[in-house]
């Protein structure tokens, strides 16, 4: 059972959110309620939570001063937020804070159709949502495929995952994050509107004159027993050095070769094609199939991104290592701790290479380091890269500063111990 915190001082809110959770037997988390901000930002620092909800709304706790927090130790409060609110402006507004490990928003008055939804898709995505839980089974990629119904909020909690994804794994910044995001939303709308739903642009201008939103217009089309069976695939590869996706409708698709080049000057204030000029600012490779209900494109990484440094590490250089150096040797005294930035590095016991360690893997020689013994083996670069080297007076010094990485190295090494004794 995985503890979920809900940061907000009204309980009758919280007691709705502990039975919609309870009426859904399939999710794990456990609600808790923390009524303050203080309260809140320790139980984050312990606990470390892979998922937190937060009342923006509720006037006793100023929301947006927790969240300039934890966006201050991105690497360390890494946890997913979903977010509610009583106002659509606001949580449009969360939605498009950069740099935010925002899942999902949501409106209050949706909470009880959509929070169980929400929950639902983290659970049976946990491969991908956070770093921490993977990245000692992510060797060379990473690879799966989502089944979307036509619902604007599955689009935008699957991008924000994916997102959220290559941002905490340090291989795209916060810029490059924000506009895939805006790219693969637009892309999936698409799919679900053009695609399955078969909505013109016409169609869409004039039911948002008379109507409403565009999520009514959906809702109505669905009305059709055969549309609202259809689904929207996307399937995505993260690798070392890049992501492929592929979206995929069951509509009847469109020429794309009459397609208007978004990117012409002449073309710039068409709305039409907005998804693809979005798409064209971040991807490479975008390609249609023939008919015109499939594309695929992909990103490259970026590999020193804006959480490549803990905080705890922030005031600290890198070092530069090239291909064949040696780090350290095996029976020398251990006097540092390294914090893998970027780079491989070939762990050598009687000249026999027997693991390599990757930025997946956060620290290298933190055991001989904190028992004081010497190294135990040799580590060469494998390729070029860059490490943190952290003396002891370093660390302490920094743990004294924020001795919640204490705990946090604590429980790495614990989980480091329990695959040895699984692995035997």
């Amino acid at each position: 059972m995985y503890n979920l915190p809900f940061i907000a001082s009204e309980k009758e809110l919280f007691h709705q959110i502990t039975e919609l959770v309870k009426e859904n037997g399939d999710i794990t988390e456990e609600p808790i309620i923390l009524t303050d901000a203080r309260k809140a930002i320790e139980h984050l620092n312990l606990e470390m939570p892979e998922l937190i909800i937060i009342n923006f709304s509720d006037p006793k706790i100023d929301a947006y001063a927790l969240l300039d927090v934890i966006m201050s130790d991105t690497w360390l409060l890494h946890g997913g937020i979903i977010a509610i609110s009583k106002d659509d402006k606001e949580l449009e507004q969360i939605e498009n804070i950069r740099g935010a490990n925002i899942i999902a928003v949501i409106n209050r008055s949706d909470l009880a159709g959509n929070l169980p939804k929400v929950l639902s898709i983290i659970e049976n995505n946990r491969r991908i949502l956070f770093q921490r839980e993977i990245g000692y089974d992510l060797v060379k990629h990473l690879s799966g495929s989502f089944t979307l119904g036509n619902d604007l909020l599955e689009v935008k909690c699957y991008v924000n995952l994916i997102c959220n994804f290559l941002y905490n794994s340090n291989r795209l910044g916060v810029n490059k994050k924000f506009n895939l995001r805006i790219a693969l939303n637009e892309m999936l709308i698409n799919a679900i509107e053009h695609g399955n739903c078969n909505i013109t642009y016409d169609d869409k201008s004039e039911w948002l004159e008379e109507h409403g939103t565009i999520d009514d217009l959906i809702r109505a089309r669905c009305e059709d027993p055969e549309i609202a069976k259809r689904r929207v695939t996307f399937e995505y590869t993260i690798t070392t050095t890049s992501s492929q996706f592929l979206i995929i409708d069951e509509g009847e698709g469109f020429n794309w070769r009459e397609l208007k080049d978004p990117t012409d000057e002449a073309n710039l204030f068409e709305l039409h094609g907005r998804g693809i000029l979005m798409t064209k600012n971040v991807a490479q490779n975008i390609t249609y199939n023939e008919k015109g209900n499939e594309v695929s494109f992909e990103i490259s990484h970026e590999h020193c991104s804006d959480v490549a440094k803990p905080a705890l590490f922030r005031d600290m250089k890198f070092c530069d290592f090239k291909k064949g150096d040696i780090i350290f040797k095996e029976g020398e005294i251990s006097n540092y701790l390294y914090y893998i930035v970027s780079g491989h590095y070939d762990v050598i016991v009687n000249n026999k290479t027997v693991s390599t360690l990757h930025p997946d893997d956060i620290f290298m020689g933190e055991m001989s380091f904190l028992l004081n013994n010497r190294r135990t083996a040799t580590v060469r670069a494998d390729a070029d890269g860059k490490l943190i080297e952290v003396s002891k007076r370093e660390f302490i010094r920094a743990i004294k500063k924020k001795p919640h990485y204490a705990l946090f190295l604590s429980r790495l090494l614990a989980q480091r111990i329990k695959r040895s004794n699984q692995d035997r």
